[in-house]
């Protein structure tokens, strides 16, 4: 009886072993990866209410997020308050619209989703409108409790470069732009 549950364990620890076993067991749910592809609509549909309570809702507890300008929000309260605050000013009419969306799955319960979007009628400091924006959201998502919420992101605005932009020559990038954006 023991010398079959050796045998056994030495079998499965060779499967293991074996590359794809491995893979297999990292392979996500479709409904995982379409949680997670659902994030910028999210996003983009708790903007368009103009709400940073809803908005916050997707951000974990102890989330990091880092604006466009650079400010580093950490924790969803102080997400909610500044989302709150720039949603019923300067931002009090402005659509996001995802684009194009990649996930990356790094284990079952933790992904690397890129998104990039485009912003229209926002306005400056001074309240004077904005033309159109691109940018693209990094996001790290984590299945907590059976929810997925956003952990970390990085947000940036799009800078056109010249066309062709030399420093890209020969490589595809993840997220294609608009022409000229």
């Amino acid at each position: 009886m023991r010398s079959n549950w050796i045998r056994l364990a030495g079998i499965f620890f060779l499967i293991a072993s074996f590359p794809g076993f491995a893979a297999a067991v990292r392979a996500q749910s479709k409904a995982d990866e379409a949680a997670v592809r659902n994030i910028p609509q999210a996003f983009a549909a708790a903007w368009a209410k103009h709400d940073g309570q809803q908005l916050s809702l997707i951000m974990s507890d102890d989330v990091d997020f880092v604006d466009v300008g650079g400010d580093w929000l950490r924790g969803r309260a102080d997400f909610a308050l500044y989302h709150s605050r720039l949603l019923s000013s300067r931002f009090r009419n402005s659509i996001v619209t995802p684009l194009e969306i990649s996930v990356r799955f790094l284990r079952p319960d933790l992904a690397v989703l890129h998104w990039s979007w485009r912003i229209d009628g926002d306005r400056n400091f001074d309240m004077t409108p904005r033309k159109p924006r691109f940018g693209l959201f990094t996001m790290i998502v984590a299945k907590r409790k059976g929810k997925w919420l956003v952990v970390v992101a990085q947000n940036t605005n799009r800078i056109p470069p010249p066309n062709p932009d030399p420093e890209m020559e020969g490589i595809k990038p993840g997220i294609l732009f608009p022409a000229g954006h």
